[in-house]
């Protein structure tokens, strides 16, 4: 049975960033007494950023900040904490710790309340769906509160989409995109994010969320469909390499698999069966092997009548074409059209032998 998890409001990353300005935080706090210890401090890493003291109920706080993070201020002695998103600029917070404090000055704080008021309701209700969830053994009450969950969900995902459009220029806004990305799943859910990502100006593209979500939609974008087929060399059975380039001009289905694959060895016969019967028609299959073995592995292509090119490195995962490809599972495939494009993946069975007959006519 799967787990569910649900992690939002999780940062994790750092980048540098050049600035001049220094952020700047000045408070009138009732209840705090004087001469409590003030720390700002990073809030994943609990790194403190800065400190002081209180004087008065009032404190002030400055420094220089790299980028925009979420931090959070705590009070040696106190239970209550003060979360906050900064950048060089400069926050006013007034009012009673524990009754409630007004911030202002500071648009990406503002942008930040907006989202929490937002989304933590959402986020609250999908961890504790999650949990029950994973709890419930009963099927129908199961998947009844699956359908609660992925109503919840979608409110999560439709609610940031909204808040991206509404605040294009804000640091928060790829906040709002990353801490979301866990509810989509899969290797290329991270594509579902894009079209809201681009909708952001390069002002608001200076924190590590940007750079973290530039790179996971970068990585999910090799190998998918519609994308051109990254080149790769490896070596045959007899030790010759061979390109991709090579096969230019031809229909391929690139096939990763090994010989102690289960899956992979009942797959193989209806491989074979599309080889052969599409052979004569500008097709052919380039088999990746990810085995180690390099006996087992030409056995494994004489015992299922492998009849075309095979490649492989003999590096089991570490395979330098499944490293090129993100390849986490086999079996594995992607059909690649003349010009080099990859017009399909992960085809099996019967879909295999339909999608080719639709293309080869």
């Amino acid at each position: 049975m799967r787990q569910l998890f649900v992690f939002l409001l999780l940062p994790i990353f750092s980048f540098a960033q050049t600035t001049t300005k220094d952020f700047v935080i000045k408070a009138s706090i009732k209840g705090l007494k004087d001469s409590t210890q003030v720390f700002l401090k990073g809030g994943t890493t609990g790194t403190t950023i800065a400190n002081t003291i209180v004087r008065d109920g009032q404190f002030a706080i400055t420094g220089k900040l790299k980028e925009a993070d979420v931090f959070q201020l705590s009070f040696v002695g106190y239970k209550e904490g003060i979360d906050l998103f900064l950048f060089n600029d400069t926050l006013q917070i007034v009012g009673d710790l524990t009754t409630g404090l007004n911030m202002s000055g500071s648009q990406i704080q503002v942008d930040y309340e907006y989202f929490k008021q937002q989304f933590n309701p959402f986020r609250d209700r999908l961890n504790s769906l999650a949990a029950a969830i994973n709890q419930e053994k009963d099927a129908t009450k199961r998947n009844g509160l699956m359908n609660e969950f992925n109503t919840n969900k979608t409110g999560v995902i439709q609610t940031a989409a909204d808040f991206a459009k509404l605040k294009p220029n804000s640091p928060v806004s790829p906040f709002v995109l990353y801490v979301i990305s866990p509810l989509f799943e899969g290797a290329g859910g991270i594509l579902l994010i894009e079209p809201s990502y681009k909708l952001l100006t390069a002002a608001a593209k200076t924190s590590a969320y940007s750079k973290t979500l530039e790179k996971a939609i970068d990585e999910a974008k090799l190998g998918a469909i519609g994308s051109m087929a990254i080149p790769f060399s490896q070596k045959d059975t007899e030790g010759k390499l061979v390109s991709l380039a090579s096969f230019k001009g031809k229909y391929v289905l690139v096939d990763f698999w090994a010989s102690w694959c289960g899956p992979c060895r009942q797959e193989n016969p209806n491989v074979v069966r599309a080889f052969n019967r599409f052979k004569a028609k500008n097709f052919t299959v380039l088999g990746i092997s990810l085995d180690q073995d390099k006996s087992r592995w030409l056995q494994a292509i004489k015992d299922d009548g492998l009849t075309w090119t095979h490649l492989s490195d003999l590096q089991y995962w570490s395979n330098a074409v499944a490293q090129l490809y993100k390849i986490q599972s086999i079996p594995a495939n992607m059909l690649i059209d003349p010009t080099g494009k990859i017009i399909g993946k992960n085809l099996r069975g019967e879909d295999l032998i339909q999608t080719l007959a639709t293309i080869l006519k």
